[in-house]
């Protein structure tokens, strides 16, 4: 039989494949930094993994644009790693945009569900509103579409 260096180097080349395989293999199920993660078996265990961490206050109400003229009822939701944040002040103040709150601020209380709502709003203008809510000490900026008659 006549072997050549191409041959030789060839075998050599499939038993290292064959040595290293079982060890790919086996990385492949371990767990650790960068490893797979399985995905969640339950739907509460994917509203977990997606619930927001830390503060934050997301607009509930309108959830698409108001018209122009109208006395618009902004209500928006508190958390604090998904918990509601309960009994503080929420305060609505526009920051930006063709609208306002009679005074220049509007100050109501977040019930049990961390949910708070302002009344007075008051469209002028088409265009985006910007208004800033906190609640106790979260701040955010949220945005609402004034339409067109």
């Amino acid at each position: 039989m006549i072997r050549t260096r191409a041959g030789r180097a060839g075998a050599a080349g499939v038993a290292l494949l064959a040595g290293l395989l079982p060890a790919l293999l086996t990385g492949c199920t371990a767990s650790g930094p960068g490893a797979a993660k399985p995905s969640p078996s339950s739907s509460a265990e994917a509203a977990a993994a997606a619930a927001p961490h830390g503060p934050a206050i997301r607009l509930v109400s309108p959830d698409g644009a108001v018209h122009l003229g109208d006395e618009v009822r902004v209500v928006i939701r508190a958390t604090d790693d998904g918990a509601p944040v309960a009994a503080r002040d929420a305060t609505f103040e526009v920051i930006s945009g063709p609208a306002t709150y009679p005074g220049g601020f509007e100050t109501s209380a977040t019930d049990s569900d961390g949910v708070a709502s302002s009344l007075g709003l008051h469209a002028e203008g088409a265009g985006r509103v910007t208004i800033r809510v906190a609640v106790g000490e979260i701040s955010s900026d949220l945005t609402i579409d004034v339409a067109g008659s």
